[in-house]
């Protein structure tokens, strides 16, 4: 019989055995001492997910979509940091050339649905690198790109977060993937921008969300918002709660998610073995 099947006798033990049948280290000392605002958003998606990918690290691969959205991220960090230092926008053939090298990286160790197929994948990738470029980039004059030292204590929770690039006026800009877009802006990237925007030295509370959707119309799509004192409630709300939650020891699957499938979630393969049941493509 695959999966937890009896009520571990203490809060470790779960940890401990999972542990042993995925034949990793745990990470279980010193337990969401530190928290994350991705963290957080994985956590509250589905606990599983967030248990295998930060608290195991288990070496799944990628999905396709992640690796897409990796190898553009890539591309697009590098044009602005040339900026950053050049004030001007690499060649929009450079970037391009740029996402191709690290897609042909990133799919090498992706795995791929049989409906995903690498090229057309690629194909993708590039449109959208091309779309940013000349659409959203030009506009963009960057103070600092990608900040991973961002720390704080918020709520009592030490955290820690990494902006993607902060403009000139202290604007936050997000770039992100997705299949398609919303109207409206998610409320775990607004708890995401808003703990940033928290912890950054000089953020003005205007946030720019770039999504780049990847399907059947690629485009991107730019929404300006701005942190209201009920975003920085959730944030001081959100963070205790959390932590208490991940140190309870016990975790179930969120097969109800909407990123619960073959195609978003890497870890799909090792949830079916533990719990049973099956992973939607």
């Amino acid at each position: 019989m695959t999966g937890l099947v009896t009520a571990a006798p203490h809060n470790s033990s779960m940890i401990d055995l999972f542990a042993r049948r995925s034949k990793v280290a745990t990470r279980a000392i010193g337990l969401a001492d530190v928290l994350t605002p991705v963290q957080v958003r994985v956590f509250f998606d589905c606990e599983m997910r967030w248990f295998y990918q930060h608290l195991l690290a288990v070496p799944d691969p990628p999905t396709a979509s992640m690796a897409l959205e990796g190898a553009i991220r890539a591309a697009l960090i590098t044009n602005f940091r040339y900026k950053l230092e050049c004030k001007q926008d690499l060649q929009t053939e450079a970037v391009v050339e740029l996402f191709r090298r690290a897609w042909q990286e990133q799919q090498q160790a992706a795995s791929f649905c049989d409906d995903e197929h690498p090229n057309r994948i690629g194909r993708i990738g590039e449109e959208l690198v091309r779309t940013y470029m000349t659409q959203a980039a030009p506009p963009i004059q960057p103070a600092a790109i990608e900040a991973r030292t961002m720390q704080g204590v918020l709520a009592s929770v030490r955290i820690q977060a990494q902006f993607d690039i902060l403009d000139e006026d202290g604007m936050i800009i997000a770039i992100t993937t997705a299949r398609n877009t919303s109207s409206t802006i998610e409320p775990m990237h607004r708890f995401e921008m808003t703990t940033c925007y928290r912890l950054t030295y000089g953020a003005s509370g205007v946030v720019r969300s770039d999504t780049l959707a990847t399907g059947e119309s690629p485009r991107c799509v730019s929404q300006v918002w701005e942190i209201t004192e009920a975003d920085i409630q959730l944030t001081d709300a959100l963070y205790p709660v959390a932590q208490q939650a991940m140190r309870r020891g016990y975790y179930m699957p969120n097969r109800a998610s909407v990123h619960c499938s073959r195609h978003q979630c890497p870890h799909w393969r090792r949830c079916e073995q533990d719990f049973g049941g099956v992973v939607k493509a």
